[in-house]
């Protein structure tokens, strides 16, 4: 006797794929960049652009302020400098048609909302990034004197980021007369580092020796949760989106801009009355340029900003890794 089977013969469309409704994750980039500068927006009406002053610091030199008894001393005259910053609009959009929306299996308006969200946070914390990259206080790892695919010196395998990069930046930025940012644990610099640049810190014992011994074994010491602790007034901010040049080192090395800093090093601004949100036309609103309410559209815009506030106050250490795709 004949068994009907799922699938097979006159019972083959009975045979159908499950749809699971809820979509997958995608990848998501770390945005960190935005929270640690200086905010200055610009309210409506008032421009483009934004002005950052400084009142500079009074020189003192060894006798320059020794007083004569009787005689007035030579006038100090004071210096404003001042930095400017103009903004730039930044956005996307799509158009989806009205038989997608209405008859696609899927959320797709509250899908592109989702993404498109994800996608404002990157190209936003890229932006101040990217900026980031014009600082003119430098430092190359170990003995390297320059980034560069060729010529002596240049930045390449094995020059990582470790301990004795950290405490010399730490060197030169309290020479140049930086503050650090006050945190509940006290002040301390802050250091953008990549995930790459992580692995190296750990594989380094004069930092991992430190935390295995500065805590008890526990959820809170950095070794068992997983984090780079603050270290040497240092506190990591690990992020996936650090600028990473890919073969812009010796042999094609992959360059890593890690950043560290003070307060007020750079500052960011942007426009009151025109602030970065989401933006969703629903059909039927294009007049005449949808006159058969044929699409919707959906996107993001934004206006940013970055500056150098003071190169005095923050620093980039130009390191390859241990795990760079070139090293």
């Amino acid at each position: 006797m004949a068994m009907e089977l799922i699938g097979v013969a006159g019972m083959t469309p009975e045979l159908k794929q499950f749809y699971d409704k809820k979509l997958l994750s995608v990848a998501e980039t770390d945005a960190v960049f935005l929270q640690w500068g200086v905010k200055r927006p610009i309210p409506a009406r008032g421009g483009k652009s934004v002005e950052f002053r400084r009142f500079e610091r009074i020189t003192i030199t060894a006798g320059s302020y020794t007083l004569t008894e009787g005689t007035p001393p030579a006038v100090t005259q004071g210096t404003i400098s001042s930095v400017a910053g103009t903004i730039s609009q930044y956005g996307q959009y799509t158009q989806i048609t009205d038989l997608l929306e209405t008859q696609g299996y899927d959320s797709i308006i509250a899908e592109w909302s989702e993404k498109y969200g994800l996608a404002m946070s990157e190209g936003l914390d890229i932006v101040v990034r990217n900026g980031l990259s014009s600082a003119t206080t430098l430092q190359y790892s170990d003995t390297a004197i320059q980034v560069g695919t060729s010529g002596t010196g240049s930045v390449g395998s094995g020059n990582y980021l470790d301990a004795a990069e950290l405490l010399e930046m730490d060197r030169t930025l309290r020479r140049n007369g930086a503050r650090k940012y006050q945190t509940p644990n006290g002040p301390r610099w802050m250091c953008f580092i990549h995930p790459d640049n992580k692995l190296d810190l750990m594989q380094d014992p004069d930092i991992s020796d430190n935390f295995v011994n500065a805590m008890p074994p526990g959820p809170q010491n950095p070794v068992i949760a997983g984090v780079v602790g603050d270290w040497m007034g240092i506190r990591f901010v690990e992020t996936n989106n650090l600028r990473l040049r890919t073969s812009y080192g010796m042999s094609g090395a992959d360059i890593y801009e890690v950043i560290m800093m003070g307060q007020e090093f750079y500052g960011v601004t942007e426009l009151s009355a025109l602030q970065a949100r989401m933006i969703i036309h629903p059909r039927g609103t294009g007049g005449h340029t949808d006159p058969l309410e044929q699409y919707s559209t959906i996107g993001w815009k934004a206006a940013l900003a970055t500056v150098i506030l003071n190169n005095s106050f923050g620093g980039i250490i130009y390191c390859a890794s241990s795990r760079s795709n070139s090293a």
